[in-house]
């Protein structure tokens, strides 16, 4: 009888799928266990081929848009772009602003997109330029109108030489601004020319000295040894809606360090349930700032990467501030020293583009490339922070504000007398 049911129960089609269900489940978890170290193997070995990729190969891009930074707050949706567009024309900007374009070096393209022969046209400092690299590997940048009729010589512009060629009648203007050739005209004219602006090459951008008092660049800057040695890891760029001011006086901003960059880089999630820092870790930063007696201002930064109160990943910062817009930090670290290079360029009055550079050795590559990012984390914290703040002419002070006081006392001297209101400089953009 026992026979009989058993033979019954094993025909029944109703069982089969369970039958075939359980062959097949231990059939998958024979060949998991048999393989679940071959597989952690493979996954192991592609995350390393891929840190090795985008630490040697590819460099790092991280790159954020305006709207995309601190304005988590509106609404989501198909009207999302307008919210944030009111949030934007809403919002008060402050009194008594300081003139939105100081005198100094900015930064208008990466070296690496400038290749030989090619040209870039850029808008900044309420300008238009055109950027090109002549044949003799030479960065050039001059006003982007021809003087013939108007035409762009950075929009279907061609190098030549070491010239550039309006597209508009193939008029050509040599390395000193000057006309020196026109299409079927023998003898050119005397006093045809462009303007030219002072160009210097350096931590890995194109720059530009911008100064409306029309003087000879104030100062130069000396190349980092380094940088022609250790390898670029990448690159990490804000839009940031903020007067330029704002930025560098972050770092004089001691105090804002443990505020807003105590929680892991890592995570967010230590702002909501402060407990978990103990686990996931956070930062404790001390910090001194300091002004020189020139266009340089310094910084000395010591960060500790606490765990369970354990100190996993000591890092000492010394940051140099270079004119308004321009900043070395060189990091040392267990891992190895890494240098970053920050840039702000206004591309409007209240609107900047701040990119930071990564560079590091060879040995500690994989560390650069993890910075690119890690770096952007922190610092789109203050990013979420500018697009909504007003400037404050006369804040507050405390006795941990000295330095912000001290630092706008030593920015002061990047504006002159004719340096352009930041009303005159929201207007339409006509030549009177």
């Amino acid at each position: 009888m026992a026979a009989h049911d058993a033979l019954t129960f094993d025909a029944n089609p109703c069982h089969e799928p369970f039958y075939v269900l359980n062959v097949l489940f231990h059939a998958v978890a024979d060949y998991g266990f048999r393989y679940f170290n071959l597989g952690i193997f493979l996954s192991i070995l592609i995350i390393i081929c891929l840190i090795i990729y985008k630490s040697y190969c590819s460099p790092v891009i991280y790159k954020k848009e305006l709207s995309e930074v601190g304005y988590e707050h509106l609404s989501k949706g198909s009207d999302r772009p307008l919210h944030i567009l009111r949030a934007q024309n809403t919002r008060r900007l402050g009194d008594k602003l300081p003139p939105p374009y100081p005198n100094g070096w900015f930064a208008l393209v990466e070296s690496r997109d400038l290749k030989v022969g090619s040209v870039i046209p850029v808008d900044a400092m309420g300008l238009n330029f055109c950027v090109y690299r002549g044949e003799d590997g030479v960065a050039r940048i001059v006003d982007a109108y021809c003087p013939h009729l108007g035409a762009n010589l950075a929009v279907g512009g061609t190098v030549c030489g070491n010239c550039i060629e309006c597209p508009f009648h193939q008029w050509r203007f040599g390395e000193n601004g000057d006309c020196v050739s026109i299409p079927n005209v023998e003898a050119v004219p005397k006093g045809i020319s462009i303007k030219t602006h002072h160009a210097m090459e350096i931590d890995g951008a194109v720059w530009v000295w911008y100064d409306v008092e029309g003087r000879e660049p104030l100062w130069t800057v000396d190349r980092i040894p380094e940088i022609d040695t250790w390898g670029y890891r990448g690159r990490n760029e804000f839009i940031v809606n903020a007067h330029l001011q704002e930025i560098p006086e972050n770092g004089a901003d001691v105090a804002h360090l443990n505020a807003v960059h105590t929680v892991s880089m890592l995570s967010d999630v230590g702002f909501k349930y402060p407990f978990l820092n103990h686990f996931i870790g956070y930062h404790t930063w001390n910090a001194e700032w300091l002004k020189g007696d020139d266009h340089t201002a310094s910084m000395k930064i010591t960060q500790k990467y606490l765990i369970m109160k354990l100190d996993i990943f000591p890092i000492d910062v010394t940051v140099t501030q270079i004119g308004p817009a321009h900043v070395r930090l060189m990091f040392t670290s267990p891992l190895g020293p890494m240098v970053v290079l920050q840039s702000v360029t206004p591309l409007g009055p209240l609107l900047q583009r701040v990119i930071h550079r990564v560079y590091t050795p060879t040995l500690n590559a994989p560390l650069g490339a993890a910075l690119v990012v890690l770096e952007a984390y922190q610092f789109q914290r203050d990013v979420a922070i500018w697009n909504s703040k007003r400037y404050v002419n006369s804040p507050t002070y405390v006795k941990s504000d000295k330095t912000i006081r001290a630092f706008r006392t030593w920015f002061s001297q990047f504006y002159s007398k004719n340096s352009i209101p930041l009303r005159d400089a929201m207007q339409n953009p006509l030549d009177w």
